[in-house]
């Protein structure tokens, strides 16, 4: 018998957004400190926490989404926020000369189609001494599918195809946030190095492991690592070397003698 991770009796409850957004902005200046910068947010939709930096912290904030939201026009009659609609993982005309001292990006990150090329723009970005305030789930958690408000059991997206989900929820379609990339952690990891990006702070969240769920679909769910099963989010903070910035940082793990050609 697999030996499972706690069951915390997750249970969704929606967070009020000023509420949400002014707690975020809290913390993200105690971890990099925000004061009076510059900051890229992506994946800012409504922009309450680029309005939660701006009106406390005194920031000049540029929210990028890849779609518009109604409250943009209001959001960019404030002095220090602008918002611009455009995909992060593409170079964007409206950024192509901005440079920033923090970059943040909040439950955005799992919705990015093309990650790897994502995290490529945002290290052209951020300045040589900036940081890098990332927070995503993770497409093994048991939440990742966002449904966990609709559907009895977690990892839906792991267990059933797409249209089953549909039938059982009655719906022509899943809505976006259904959607989520692949990544892995070690693969996060893997990308980051790649790019000259220390983790200088990591925090996983492990909340919603369902044993009734993984003891059902236990011939499924075991062919996933533990760990990605029951690693919700992570949160990190990235620094680059500041003796060679936004060089590939040198994997301890290797010490090929005969490297392939």
């Amino acid at each position: 018998m697999t030996d499972l991770p706690a069951d915390k009796g997750y249970k969704y409850v929606p967070e009020d957004r000023s509420k949400r957004a002014t707690r975020i902005a809290d913390e993200i200046e105690r971890l990099v400190g925000v004061s009076g910068l510059r900051v890229l947010d992506v994946g800012c939709h409504r922009g309450e926490i680029a309005t939660a930096l701006a009106d406390r912290y005194g920031c000049e904030v540029i929210g990028v989404d890849i779609e518009a939201q109604p409250n943009w026009d209001e959001l960019n009659q404030h002095p220090r926020i602008k918002v611009v609609e455009g995909d992060i993982a593409q170079p964007l005309s409206s950024l192509a000369n901005e440079s920033f001292d923090r970059i943040i990006s909040i439950s955005a990150w799992e919705h990015i189609r093309h990650p790897w090329s994502a995290l490529q723009q945002c290290q052209r970005y951020l300045r040589i001494d900036g940081k890098f305030y990332l927070f995503s789930m993770l497409y093994r958690s048991a939440g990742a599918s966002h449904l966990l408000h609709r559907i009895e059991e977690r990892w839906p997206h792991l267990l059933f195809p797409p249209e089953e989900i549909r039938e059982r929820l009655n719906v022509p379609k899943l809505g976006y946030a259904f959607w989520c990339n692949k990544l892995t952690y070690q693969q996060y990891l893997f990308y980051f190095r790649k790019l000259g990006f220390h983790v200088t702070f990591e925090r996983f969240n492990q909340d919603m492991f369902d044993h009734k769920t993984f003891r059902q679909y236990e011939q499924r769910l075991e062919l996933y690592p533990m760990w990605d099963l029951k690693t919700d989010f992570f949160k990190v903070v990235l620094e680059f070397d500041s003796a060679h910035p936004k060089q590939p940082i040198a994997d301890m793990v290797y010490r090929l003698r005969h490297p392939s050609s």
